[in-house]
């Protein structure tokens, strides 16, 4: 056998035969998906049922195929969909922090939203949602169960839904939060409300029994600490009923007044 048809053997036996399965599985992808694409009229067309949503919690999925250009249409027809103007469209909305939209084959369309995260309900010209970092958002219509504190009593404007809030007492209640999810979460978990109306201390509100918890505005992370060492040492969680309020604004000093 001749050198050139040694060589030949050669490639249709080993990395040739590769080389061609894999050209021909691209060419019948290729012509799979350009079929696809005539179908539904265009690369870029897609009905409703191609879109797949994630992330969302907030949003509903209807209102977002809303904002993609979808009607209740029964046919399910394909529209154009623009990824980058919706996209926009719904980093508009007060509650995403990104979006991420990608097409996955054979076709599928993915919508992939990162939502703000509400820790607090917030009371200024209305009742409010707010994130970790103050962003301000509306409560939406949605039926999702909502076990969040309320901060109330904050006197400045708080300003624009969509931005973070210009009031500064707002930063100290979401201060004050961040520390007990850290610090103490079965407490957290029973602050009902945070209240920023007095000038020098803040009361916090506690879901069992309704007692309330006296903090100095200066020094509010070293009484909550306080706090914490009182009530995992010397009371039980059942005994909070039995409180009308824990004052800790004095120092070197905790004051539990009970019920009569």
């Amino acid at each position: 056998m001749s050198p050139k048809n040694k060589n030949r053997s050669r490639f249709f036996s080993g990395t040739g035969k590769f080389f061609l399965a894999l050209l021909s599985f691209y060419l019948l992808y290729f012509t799979v998906n350009k079929i696809i694409d005539a179908q539904h009229g265009g690369e870029n067309n897609y009905s409703r049922s191609d879109v797949e949503i994630f992330g969302n919690r907030l949003i509903s999925k209807d209102l977002i195929l809303k904002i993609c250009g979808y009607k209740n249409d029964p046919k399910d027809k394909p529209i154009n969909i623009e990824a980058d103007k919706i996209a926009q469209k719904l980093m508009d909305l007060h509650y995403i922090k990104g979006v991420s939209i990608t097409r996955r084959l054979p076709r599928k369309l993915n919508i992939t939203i990162e939502e703000r995260v509400p820790v607090a309900f917030i009371y200024g010209l209305g009742l409010n949602l707010i994130d970790h970092l103050g962003y301000l958002m509306p409560v939406p219509d949605t039926s999702n169960p909502w076990d969040l504190p309320v901060i109330t009593g904050i006197k400045e404007r708080l300003g624009n839904l969509g931005k973070p809030s210009s009031a500064s007492d707002t930063y100290i209640a979401l201060e004050i939060l961040n520390y007990l999810e850290t610090e103490n979460p079965l407490l957290h978990a029973m602050v009902s409300q945070i209240d920023m109306s007095r000038n020098k201390y803040i009361n916090l509100f506690l879901i069992r029994g309704g007692a309330t918890i006296h903090i100095g505005r200066d020094s509010y992370q070293k009484e909550l600490y306080v706090l914490k060492n009182y009530l995992v040492n010397y009371i039980d969680w059942v005994e909070l009923d039995d409180i009308e309020y824990i004052d800790l604004r004095f120092q070197d000093q905790l004051i539990v007044k009970f019920r009569s």
